[in-house]
């Protein structure tokens, strides 16, 4: 049928349930990755929730003359769903979910409609053609970029495993403090965003077992009592003595954990021990973690990301 210039117009069938079903495999599969990228919780009814609610939007876009295909409805659309899988969050962890999640949709979307357009026989000529072969060629596409996604998801996990990628985070620091120092196998967390809230100097997250001889022993009776620490009792066991004013309490927030805390002190030094150079830094608070970090005893510390900025 051709319009009022006497061009044909190309039709084609929009299926509800087909577009519905497809978003909404695609939507879990993405908020499943997102969970897993940033380390984040998130249940099988959370994130079916979340698929559905990004697949009902999907639908509200194909309403003629709506609003919703705009930038600011698709922005809130995307924060509706990471709230509905992922909140209650702090803030920044909140934009982290966010961001991953923008990040396995730009991919996996990628993916699906490379496969497409890789599938089809015919070449594409214009807009309605891209169109008319997205819709022949969806369920295929769909399918294929979901292996395709599935593989690569399956070897990222299979490498972070078997700690290729922690390996190139791996370094040793020398800890100095009250005339003593421990050396620590190390790893750069880039997740550990913890700073001091009193000095809001960054946080370096050590084992008690690595650094128990620069300890007061009236500390390390306290530490290797049964039970998590009394980080109370232990400032109140060691407020008078000389070395008092160096420990203070850093909250902190972990997988299971809303609200912990963790005894703290400002060492005379910290010596990042570089390949190319030492980074050494003295406004610095260790936090002190009683359990063990890793099973395999490969490292015993996290450092801050911004104190390798101060190279």
């Amino acid at each position: 049928m051709p319009d009022d210039r006497g061009r044909p117009v190309v039709t084609y069938t929009v299926y509800l349930d087909q577009v519905f079903l497809g978003n909404l495999i695609m939507n879990y599969t993405i908020l499943w990755a997102a969970a897993k990228l940033v380390r984040t919780p998130a249940g099988k009814g959370r994130l079916a929730a979340g698929a559905a609610l990004g697949a009902f939007y999907a639908l509200a876009i194909l309403i003629p003359g709506s609003f919703f295909p705009s930038v600011w409805c698709k922005i809130i659309a995307s924060v509706m769903i990471t709230t509905v899988v992922f909140a209650p969050l702090h803030p920044k962890r909140f934009l982290a979910c966010l961001g991953s999640f923008y990040l396995t949709s730009f991919v996996l979307g990628g993916l699906i409609f490379g496969m497409i357009f890789f599938i089809q026989p015919a070449q594409i000529s214009g807009l309605n053609t891209a169109g008319r072969t997205n819709l022949n060629y969806f369920w295929p596409g769909l399918i294929l970029g979901l292996t395709a996604f599935g593989a690569a998801s399956r070897g990222i996990t299979t490498l972070l495993q078997k700690r290729y990628f922690e390996n190139l985070f791996r370094t040793v620091i020398l800890i100095r403090a009250w005339g003593d120092h421990v050396q620590v196998d190390a790893i750069l967390d880039t997740g550990n965003q913890l700073v001091d809230p009193m000095t809001k100097q960054a946080v370096i997250v050590v084992e008690y077992s690595v650094l128990k001889s620069l300890l007061p022993g009236e500390l390390q009776a306290l530490f290797e009592e049964p039970g998590e620490p009394d980080v109370w009792r232990m400032l109140g066991l060691i407020g008078e003595s000389p070395w008092g004013s160096r420990f203070g309490v850093v909250p902190f927030r972990s997988l299971g954990c809303d609200q912990g805390l963790m005894l703290g002190f400002r060492p005379d030094e910290v010596v990042v021990m570089r390949k190319e150079h030492q980074i050494r830094v003295s406004r610095v608070v260790i936090a002190i973690h009683q359990k063990k970090m890793d099973p395999d005893n490969s490292y015993h510390a996290l450092i801050h990301p911004h104190i390798l900025d101060r190279s």
